[in-house]
């Protein structure tokens, strides 16, 4: 299982999220990094470790994966209002269907963090983000 295209695949699915972003080929949500000049607000999604379950007689089926949503926008509340639009949509506690695979859970790993990239040469924009680490714990396919 893909855990960053299915994840991509879900929040497209989710009215919320989509007035922020756009939908359908136009949604602002990219995996491992944005577009350059992309118009904000958007969201990329970057996966950060993952690990197969075993049990005495081999593999359980089951995987983990530490998954960061970095949301950004021009200022702080609204990259702030993206990350919490993300969260309750609901990603946080999700239990069912994602994209092409099936998610048992979706924890938060220790709140978030906050910050801002500089202006890029030539603006005066900085761009504002709220980076918040999930838990997924999803069946593991061959796919």
């Amino acid at each position: 299982m893909d855990i960053a295209t299915n994840l991509k695949t879900y929040l497209k699915t989710k009215s919320a999220v989509t007035a922020l972003v756009g939908s359908g080929d136009a949604a602002r949500i990219f995996i491992h990094d944005a577009k350059e000049g992309v118009q904000l607000p958007f969201v990329v999604i970057v996966v950060l470790t993952g690990s197969s379950s075993v049990h005495l007689g081999g593999a359980a089926g089951i995987a983990s994966n530490r998954v960061s949503v970095i949301s950004y926008g021009n200022t702080h509340a609204a990259a702030y209002e993206l990350d919490k639009t993300i969260r309750l949509c609901p990603l946080l506690g999700y239990r069912g269907t994602m994209g092409s695979g099936y998610v048992h859970a979706v924890d938060d790993d220790q709140g978030f963090e906050c910050g801002y990239d500089p202006p890029v040469s030539g603006s005066a924009q900085k761009r504002y983000w709220v980076m918040r680490d999930y838990l997924f714990t999803h069946k593991e396919t061959s796919d």
